[in-house]
């Protein structure tokens, strides 16, 4: 029995280093630490005030995940894996043929995926209004701000959970479950927001998961993320 509890240790530690990390991003949001003036535009400085504020937190999260797991929990962050037996999900029509892998996977749902998004982002933040974009620095910005804001929350919503779970050998549906909880109810303030948005994050969170603890790479996670949030900051800063 105490063993028992002793082994559910680490997944309720990261579970309360990352859910504190939720309520942390929303209060950075409203009150960067940081008030950098970089630029010309008080949007663009607020966001990179706010990005390199959150990278420096996704940091802080691999060093405790480092701490608890060791070079074993880094491993998930190697870019070059990017294939892997598919674990069957037929709920969501997950059914891989006998020839099909991660590569195809991975490359289907990033359409997919980056094409939902683009239309609840359309309907929710463009529609009905005028937009236009600067494509210098704004187009820039765009891609910089993409990569900065996936990298940091894969860290901390995904890698955190996948790692411990790894390391201590519980079932993947714990780092998948809980990567859907927690990131699904911090985008009920996000973008998409609201109900459909608390939805669509839960089953990113859950995918991405998978596909991270079955490549064991960091990878479609990343890939995947970059182009959702590429869809997202453009409509934003088109308003």
């Amino acid at each position: 029995m105490i063993k028992k509890r002793f082994r559910m240790v680490p997944i309720l530690l990261i579970t309360v280093v990352v859910i504190a990390c939720a309520p942390l991003l929303l209060w950075i949001r409203s009150s960067p630490p940081l008030a950098l003036k970089v630029l010309d535009s008080e949007i663009y400085n607020l966001e990179i005030s706010y990005q390199i504020t959150v990278l420096l937190l996704a940091v802080i999260v691999i060093g405790i995940v480092y701490g608890m797991t060791g070079k074993d929990g880094l491993a998930y962050l190697n870019l070059k894996r990017r294939d892997g037996i598919i674990r069957p999900e037929p709920w969501i029509g997950v059914k891989p043929k006998a020839t099909e892998t991660w590569k195809n996977l991975g490359l289907n749902f990033a359409v997919v995926i980056t094409l939902v998004t683009a239309v609840v982002i359309y309907f929710q933040v463009v529609h009905g209004g005028s937009v236009s974009l600067d494509l210098y620095p704004g187009g820039i910005l765009i891609l910089v701000f993409a990569l900065m804001n996936a990298f940091s929350e894969e860290i901390i919503f995904r890698f955190s959970f996948v790692a411990i779970v790894s390391k201590y050998r519980y079932s993947p549906y714990v780092a998948q479950g809980l990567a859907a909880l927690v990131f699904g109810v911090v985008h009920y303030f996000g973008n998409p927001g609201g109900i459909l948005g608390v939805l669509m994050a839960a089953f990113i969170g859950w995918f991405l998961a998978k596909s991270m603890l079955e490549t064991k790479g960091f990878f479609w996670a990343l890939t995947i993320h970059f182009l959702q949030d590429v869809v997202i900051f453009s409509a934003l800063f088109m308003k």
